[in-house]
């Protein structure tokens, strides 16, 4: 309207002429006035608006009605409500009052927010404080990293005898994935070893050397000769950490993983230098030299071998077609040999050759050692990470005799040899091994099998049932109706035996390497798998118990973790025939774990808070090892348990094996050792594993039999 009609102001003289009856205006008066004025100027501009939306093209014909300026005709005032000043006093108070407790409030509000966020982040940093240092009340309280611990070394006890390793020796540094340290003992010769008797002087200096390693630090200790196992006993009771003097320890549980009448071929430096120590290797490695399962081949007559004997450099490439020749004839001769053993610790270079050729899992003096060793790593995949320093990957330069005192060295019989091989020989075999790697057709990588229970619950990284657990490929199978009672009770219905014969049979025809199931009861059909399978079958973690007692003094103890202990009793006559664990032998102590804040999880078939379980296991496994010092190491039963190994490491020092470190163990028979031997004949893992649910590869038919 403004902008049609310019506003209209009001006019006054300067000097109005009131009447003579008025009196001039007060202050009041004229607020009053104006008032008024307002008010019927906002009564006109209404009904001007009024009109303009009934008419809204008429506007140009719309004009105010003012009539000039309103009357000046006084109105008296309406006599104001008088208030109590007390009253209004009293009220301005309250409001005052309320305005100051809103303000409280608002504080008070602010306050609790922000004790809500510190808590958060306490709360949070108190689980990560539990999960990446220490588990002790005042370290996890104040969120204090622990220092990191060192990178487990292996110790090797090495002949008085010098010659040129190659790698894959046990005398080759290059040989392992993590530090070694070599300790000569004086005056102990092949010869010594093959009688098994030490004179005086050679046992001081085998025990000195032993304690030498483990004040280095070591986390196991092996010997460079296969002979030393004669003196294994002698070892372990010197020794707190394990001690595995020979590869022939691992022949109770390569053999527990086959069928009773499959064979294993065991490749020696001599096979007649070998039989001799049968007593031997009865007593300490549970090994039977007269049994029919094992096929004992010498190497000596392989053109080029006899340079072991000489204490000269083998040339690879003249001995390792001579190796894969005699061991396809020895498969030919007998076709159920199913598994290669190799005992003499300069056979290890041939390894990788033999698991091409023959297409069978190879062990020997490093897959040996890399077991007792993985039990002390740090596992990447999962559990509790930065408590272990990570592989520097150099080596400790050596030469016979180093760490010697002067005394010592005198007493050596074979001096340090320092002539350098001629560099163009040396190219010379390297050029003709990789022109024969060059030709061959790289096979699949080593795929791992788990039959699974009819049983669905969320897996936690670590768990058997989880696939980011294992760096290969692993393909699982449920077997429909296969409950938990059922493999507790040791008995399966007919339906569901040929349900479990059918998953072991389609995990074959997928090209795995070996079997293992997702529940530690079914060691009560290992054999049955083992019947069907041509690939090794390790349905329990407690398969490694004989390996882990071998490498130990009688006197000392292994703590057994199960997820209840009264459960694992009954299994004592599977377990005795199938392990050769004794269930009451009192070097076993059997814990369970159902008492542990939040483990109860695993039997409600819950998803476990691992974070918040794990301290609960490490105050467990502490109490225990105050009242049993004598416990040297600890295996862990249930398959869901390996996500607090890692945990167990660090804070008890003590080897920890478990369900991954079992079936690591026979997966490395089957892969590529990049470090040594014959290379880049295996595709390398692309790191990813294949997406599973509950259920997946099965038919159509047999998913609807599923329980869960």
């Amino acid at each position: 309207l403004r902008s049609i009609h310019p506003p209209w102001t009001p006019r006054f003289p300067r000097r109005p002429s009131w009447p003579m009856a008025m009196q001039p205006m007060g202050l009041d008066q004229r607020l009053q006035l104006m008032e008024m004025e307002l008010q019927n100027l906002r009564q006109r501009n209404g009904g001007a608006m009024q009109m303009a939306s009934a008419n809204p093209m008429g506007l140009n014909h719309f004009a105010p009605q003012f009539m000039g300026p309103p009357s000046l005709q006084m109105t008296p005032r309406q006599p104001e409500e008088t208030v109590d000043p007390q009253e209004v006093d009293r009220r301005r108070k309250a409001h005052q009052e309320m305005l100051a407790l809103h303000h409280d409030l608002l504080q008070s509000h602010t306050s609790l927010q922000k004790q809500h966020a510190d808590l958060m982040k306490a709360h949070k940093e108190l689980l990560h404080a539990f999960k990446n240092a220490s588990f002790n009340g005042a370290a996890a309280s104040a969120a204090v990293a622990k220092k990191q611990v060192k990178h487990p070394a292996l110790g090797v006890v090495r002949l008085d005898y010098d010659y040129p390793p190659a790698p894959g020796d046990s005398d080759h540094p290059a040989s392992f994935g993590y530090d070694v340290y070599f300790r000569c003992v004086p005056g102990l010769s092949f010869e010594m070893c093959q009688t098994g008797q030490f004179t005086e002087e050679v046992e001081r200096r085998f025990a000195d050397a032993i304690k030498h390693l483990e004040a280095r630090g070591v986390s196991a200790i092996t010997g460079d000769c296969g002979f030393m196992m004669a003196f294994q006993v002698l070892a372990r009771k010197i020794a707190a950490k394990p001690i595995f003097m020979s590869s022939m320890v691992q022949c109770p549980i390569i053999a527990a993983a086959l069928d009773p009448d499959d064979q294993i071929m065991v490749l020696t430096a001599n096979e007649h230098s070998l039989k001799p120590q049968k007593e031997i290797l009865m007593t300490s490695c549970g090994f039977d030299v007269e049994e029919h399962r094992f096929v004992i081949h010498g190497c000596q007559d392989v053109p080029g071998f006899d340079a072991v004997a000489k204490g000269e450099k083998v040339p690879l490439d003249i001995v390792q077609p001579g190796i894969i020749k005699m061991a396809l004839d020895l498969i030919q001769k007998n076709p159920m040999i199913r598994a290669i053993l190799l005992e003499c610790t300069e056979l290890p270079p041939y390894a990788d050759a033999l698991r091409y050729h023959t297409g069978l899992p190879v062990w020997d003096a490093i897959t040996a050692a890399d077991f007792y060793v993985s039990a002390f790593q740090d596992n990447p995949r999962f559990g509790i990470s930065d408590w272990q320093q990570e592989w520097d990957e150099e080596q400790e330069h050596y030469e016979l005799g180093t760490h010697l005192t002067k005394d010592e060295l005198l007493l050596l019989q074979n001096k340090a040899v320092h002539k350098k091989e001629k560099k163009q020989r040396a190219l010379l075999h390297k050029k003709k091994l990789d022109k024969v790697q060059r030709k061959v057709r790289k096979q699949q990588a080593p795929i791992l099998g788990v039959i699974r229970l009819d049983y669905n619950y969320p897996p936690a990284p670590g768990d058997i049932d989880f696939p980011g657990s294992y760096d290969y490929d692993v393909l699982f199978r449920v077997v429909p109706g296969f409950t938990f009672a059922m493999a507790q009770s040791g008995k399966l219905s007919e339906a569901v035996e040929q349900e479990f014969i059918d998953a072991v049979r389609w995990l074959e025809r997928k090209g795995v390497s070996g079997i293992t199931g997702d529940c530690g009861f079914m060691m009560a059909f290992q054999p049955l798998a083992s019947a069907i399978a041509s690939v090794p079958v390790f349905m329990s973690a407690m398969m490694q118990c004989p390996m882990i007692s071998i490498a130990f003094d009688k006197y000392d103890k292994i703590l057994i973790l199960t997820a209840n202990g009264d459960s694992l009793k009954p299994q004592k006559e599977t377990l005795l025939k199938q392990c050769g664990f004794n269930v009451d032998d009192r070097r076993f102590m059997i814990v369970g774990c159902q008492d542990v804040p939040g483990f109860d999880a695993v039997a409600k078939g819950e998803k476990v808070d691992v974070d918040y379980v794990t301290p609960g296991i490490v105050y467990m496994v502490k109490e225990i090892l105050k009242q049993h010092a004598s416990i040297r190491a600890i295996c862990l039963e249930c398959t869901e348990l390996p996500p607090y190994a890692d945990a167990l490491r660090s804070e008890t020092k003590l080897p920890v094996f478990d369900a991954i470190t079992n079936a690591d163990f026979f997966i490395s028979a089957r892969r590529d050792n990049p470090r040594f031997g014959f290379n880049q004949w295996q595709l390398d893992w692309d790191g990813l594993q294949d997406n599973y649910e509950f259920g997946s590869n099965l038919t159509a038919e047999q998913a609807e039999k599923l329980l869960n």
